[in-house]
């Protein structure tokens, strides 16, 4: 079970990010900048989560994020990262199980995004 999936990207970085942002946000997604410019990325309903626990179907709330720095090479990295606790507070094992799937959803979408896109370098599992 991965924590964490890094991105390596060529060409523009905003342009990356953008194209990041645009596919987390087609897939149901929320993205709020954070003060250090990286993503914070929600979906679902904390209350119903809360309420309903892994019994909140699609609105079972997920929270991960993405953070972006450059490699040695020049390159943009992004990383989407998740809380390994969150999924198991907000719904015992059925919220984990859930989480790590969307978790593992989010990140096969992301790389098939900027694949798709021509960008992606290449991926480490983390």
């Amino acid at each position: 079970m991965a924590a964490s999936y890094d991105y390596f990207i060529t060409g523009d970085h905003a342009s990356a990010r953008g194209l990041i942002e645009r596919s987390l946000e087609q897939h149901g997604f929320t993205v709020g900048a954070t003060e250090t410019g990286d993503f914070a990325v929600t979906r679902g309903s904390m209350g119903a989560t809360v309420w309903l626990g892994g019994l909140a179907g699609k609105k079972f709330h997920l929270s991960f994020s993405v953070e972006f720095f450059v490699d040695q090479e020049g390159r943009l990295v992004a990383r989407l990262n998740r809380n390994m606790t969150g999924g198991v507070l907000k719904g015992g094992a059925i919220g984990a199980s859930k989480t790590d799937s969307a978790f593992v959803e989010t990140a096969n979408m992301l790389a098939d995004a900027l694949s798709g896109a021509g960008v992606l370098a290449s991926t480490l599992e983390g």
